[in-house]
């Protein structure tokens, strides 16, 4: 019945208003994007110039549906893979869209003067807020956040300096969004709510060789590493983004997580912490430690001293084959048929260490970032074993995604670590040393494998290899593996 308020456009904005009033005044639609279509029609006719208090009320009340229905797409994006499904992609899209339409209407009532009736209802605050909602759908959805967002992210935080949904955008951006999955990436936001005192912003240029990221306040985009793109000199208005303190706080918290993870392995029942009640910390659910501990390293590291790209990337285009996910590879390398689940993607460039690849004909088994995939350019040749970095996807039938070079041969086999799961063993690909970036032979195995220093592995063979390993520390761990470099225990037991 509510659905029916949208069929004609209103005479006026007196008009426009009730009909928002009659729709906040119904339930929520079971499906979120019924209600999307709603909102995106009605935001247009969100009073502007008047400061009645009904007025103010009512764009409250409709922010907060904006928002509710947010967190139901949201709900439906950490469900969905990549690329995702036509219908989900084009809600996204639309409802990034609304929500900054939202956010403009709201700065146009700043630009009036007209205030809420508290700090977290004045027009602005309310309109960066709606920005960082788009700013995180948009990058749960692996896409670029909508045209002008962070222009206008920009103008209405010289209104709102300190608040924290600005600072927050700040903050994800400057850990790469696009090699986060959907998961981490609400992890992070909620994460950095207790942790936004320390992102700290000057317009003062920082020292020569010091860690900052820069604002144009006058683009469309977000914080640069000074450290890959140094600021212009002849630029006014710069603002400066200090992540020093931020992973200062970062590090105390790794450092205590590590602390409580050391003893649960002494214990002898690492493998079976999945919460963090133990841990005595206050942290957001829905990762396990080991993923938080992975997280927060990740976002440190991209903070302070953001990888800088060795070599040139050569614009190529050619076909390869692509095989996804740590499960599939070594089904492979242990001798598996690929029908289904090898498929063709197109080389888009090329450097030293690593690739930018787009799928060409479909996409076959999971693709996220963090997660293991081999390439080779034909079946006579050895796979080169990748771990993908980011993941870009800005149409449903397309995806583009960069890796980095981890091996150019492997072979599959199973590992048991001390204190491991019930289970007992799990599949993981054994790598070559690779110098200069590894010395050792390498496992890349699931994600939470690593319990011990000592394990055992076995290849089947021909013929049956069984041996005791001594793990030398976890070199790499995304959401979904983890690669560690190995040497044979002269001590076995």
């Amino acid at each position: 019945m509510c659905l029916s308020m949208i069929e004609s456009a209103p005479a006026d904005t007196a008009e426009g208003a009730d009909r928002i009033l009659e729709w906040l005044a119904c339930e929520p639609a079971d499906d979120p994007l019924a209600d999307l279509g709603v909102l995106a029609a009605l935001v247009a006719w969100l009073p502007v110039a008047r400061a009645e208090a009904r007025d103010g009320d009512m764009v409250l009340a409709f922010v907060e549906r904006a928002l509710d229905i947010s967190g139901r797409i949201r709900a439906r994006l950490l469900a969905a893979g990549l690329p995702l499904p036509r219908i989900l992609h084009v809600a996204s899209t639309q409802f990034c869209g609304a929500l900054l339409q939202l956010a403009d209407r709201l700065g146009e009532r700043a630009a009036a003067g007209i205030e809420g009736a508290g700090e977290g209802s004045a027009p602005a605050a309310l309109a960066l807020t709606a920005l960082r909602e788009a700013y995180l759908v948009s990058a749960m959805s692996a896409a670029e956040p909508p045209a002008g967002l962070w222009k206008l992210a920009h103008r209405l935080s010289a209104l709102r300096p300190a608040h924290g949904a600005y600072r927050s955008m700040l903050a994800i951006a400057a850990a790469q969004p696009e090699r986060l999955t959907a998961r981490e990436l609400v992890w992070t936001a909620d994460y950095l709510e207790g942790e936004l005192a320390g992102v700290e912003m000057s317009p003062d240029a920082p020292p020569q060789g010091s860690s900052t990221w820069w604002i144009d306040p006058d683009a469309d985009g977000g914080p640069l590493p000074s450290a890959r793109k140094p600021p212009p000199l002849d630029r006014a208005g710069l603002r400066f983004l200090n992540p020093r303190p931020l992973a200062r706080a970062v590090d105390e918290r790794i450092e205590r997580l590590e602390a409580w993870m050391s003893a649960a392995e002494a214990e002898g029942h690492l493998a079976e912490v999945d919460t963090l009640e133990a841990g005595g910390e206050t942290l957001p659910p829905g990762l396990t430690p080991s993923e938080i501990l992975a997280l927060l390293r990740g976002m440190r590291e991209h903070w302070v001293a953001p990888q800088l790209r060795l070599g040139v990337r050569r614009e190529q285009h050619y076909e390869v084959q692509v095989c996804a996910g740590l499960r599939a590879m070594w089904e492979l390398g242990r001798g598996r048929r690929e029908s289904g689940r090898v498929v063709g993607w197109q080389v888009r460039n090329e450097s030293p260490g690593g690739y930018a690849i787009m799928n060409v004909s479909g996409v076959q088994g999971e693709v996220a970032p963090g997660i293991v995939l081999g390439l080779r350019k034909s079946a006579t040749e050895p796979w080169t074993v990748c771990i993908v970095r980011w993941v870009r996807s800005e149409s449903p039938e397309q995806v583009e995604i960069g890796l980095q070079t981890i091996a150019h041969s492997y072979y599959s086999v199973q590992l048991g670590f001390r204190s491991g799961s019930v289970n007992g063993v799990a599949p993981a690909l054994a790598l070559p040393p690779m110098e200069p970036e590894r010395r050792h032979p390498a496992f890349v195995a699931p994600a939470g494998t690593y319990v011990s220093r000592r394990f055992v592995f076995v290849r089947d063979g021909p013929p049956l290899y069984v041996a005791q390993g001594r793990a030398l520390g976890l070199d790499m761990q995304t959401a979904s593996v983890e690669l560690f470099q190995y040497e044979i225990d002269p001590y076995p037991i």
